[in-house]
């Protein structure tokens, strides 16, 4: 199972459906987003409790979409 699946209401958010062509590029970008905030402190970097703080978060949600939406 792709760790994107979790995020699957910020990729629909973003335009993004994820296909065998862009999967890894999904999955990258999002690991590099969670790593980035885990390294401030500002959420957790096991996955599926970054998701639930990135549900809960606007900004942090917002900024994920804008940088998916080039991968839609």
């Amino acid at each position: 199972m792709g760790c994107w699946r979790w995020f699957n209401k910020v990729l629909k958010d973003a335009g993004v459906e994820v296909t065998d062509k862009n999967e890894e590029k999904v999955e990258e970008l999002i690991h590099r987003y969670i790593g980035e905030k885990a390294s401030y402190g500002q959420c957790s970097s096991d996955w599926r409790k970054a998701q639930k703080q990135i549900q809960a978060n606007l900004q942090m949600r917002q900024e994920l979409v804008e940088k998916l939406k080039p991968l839609a």
